[in-house]
């Protein structure tokens, strides 16, 4: 099957400049034409400083803290608030880190 593809100049320029792939969807038009929309992709500041947890991420800069977590209930030997607990202190050492070593800008 061959489908005809439309994306935007944005898009086309970016693919050429950067000779990578976009993530996307197809919207299809009808059976054989189909609309390209670019994923908008989350790209976390140099400023930003962060860890990644067996269950998420922590992160921090000049003005905010955030920690993230998702945990399956159904992961095998896993207790979700002993996992909080865990994961939380680590996130805690890693900030407490950043501050005494001035790592934040």
């Amino acid at each position: 099957m061959i489908i005809q593809l439309q994306i935007s100049d944005a898009i086309y320029a970016a693919l050429l400049k950067n000779n990578t792939r976009v993530q996307g969807t197809i919207a299809l038009v009808n059976p054989n034409e189909g609309n390209f929309n670019a994923h908008k992709r989350y790209t976390p500041s140099a400023a930003r400083k962060y860890i990644k947890l067996p269950h998420g991420r922590a992160s921090m800069n000049k003005h905010s803290v955030r920690l993230s977590l998702n945990i399956g209930l159904d992961e095998a030997n896993i207790h979700p608030g002993v996992t909080i607990l865990d994961e939380s202190l680590k996130a805690s050492d890693f900030v407490n880190s950043m501050m005494t070593e001035g790592g934040v800008a």
